[in-house]
């Protein structure tokens, strides 16, 4: 019994330990720490411009030093940010570091890269090369027109009429034909909207150019005075029916 006795005391001691172990732990303060750092870029160069020092836990901050040179008090627990203009932010932490009061450290900051979507600008022509080309346009081959030693062969020429290669070879002639003249009156727009003549959104090219529906014919053979005038009134109709509103207007 007496034996009992002695075994049950010394679990008592053992918990009654644990315990106050774990009481002492609790009550025990945070570890106190001092950073003694110097913010760099990634070439180990100083002299960054507003370097910022920040505890995240505290959101207190400060501003280091014009050589980079910085020393904060904090937590052990905490987390440091460091940046400066023109660089990310660097997080420093000591959680799981030596068991020690100070901390010496070089933080190299990286800058900041911003990566921008191409732009593709492309230079206007000149009225005088944009006439150039609208006098070319309707010069479709015409692949009806053949040799004399065809014509004497009327098998040969109803195949050649008819076949579909020739076919092909007129419906992408005038497909062509179709691309170069929206081309010439999409450079024409940009001309006129320098002047003032017109204020048209690109976006809306196609659909002006397939409202107004000038023939070849037309765009090449009419003078500058005509075909300013007659693309002026045309957008002035485009813009009361369709209820445009130009770029820059309020709807």
């Amino acid at each position: 019994m007496q034996q009992f006795s002695s075994v049950l005391n010394k679990r008592v001691f053992y918990i009654l330990f644990i315990l106050f172990a774990v009481s002492q732990a609790g009550n025990a303060q945070p570890e106190t720490i001092t950073i003694n750092g110097r913010a760099v870029n990634k070439g180990g160069l100083g002299g960054l411009y507003q370097v910022i020092v920040i505890n995240q836990r505290t959101s207190s901050g400060m501003l280091a030093e014009p050589n980079g040179h910085f020393s904060i008090s904090c937590l052990k627990t905490d987390t440091i940010l460091v940046s400066a203009s023109g660089f990310d932010v660097k997080k420093i932490c000591f959680r799981d570091s030596a068991a020690k009061n100070e901390f010496n450290v070089t933080i190299k900051l990286d800058s900041i890269h911003y990566k921008l979507e191409e732009v593709k600008v492309y230079p206007t022509k000149g009225l005088k090369d944009v006439n150039e080309e609208r006098k070319t346009l309707g010069d479709i081959p015409n692949t009806d027109v053949y040799k004399s030693a065809d014509i004497q062969s009327p098998i040969t020429l109803l195949y050649e009429r008819f076949s579909r290669l020739e076919q092909s070879k007129r419906k992408v002639a005038q497909l062509e034909d179709e691309e170069k003249r929206r081309d010439v009156l999409k450079e024409l727009f940009h001309i006129y909207i320098q002047h003032d003549i017109i204020n048209l959104n690109n976006a809306d090219f196609d659909r002006f150019i397939d409202y107004c529906n000038f023939s070849d014919e037309f765009i090449r053979n009419s003078t500058d005075y005509d075909l300013v005038m007659a693309i002026k009134y045309k957008y002035e109709q485009f813009e009361k029916m369709h209820d445009y509103a130009p770029p820059g207007s309020k709807q």
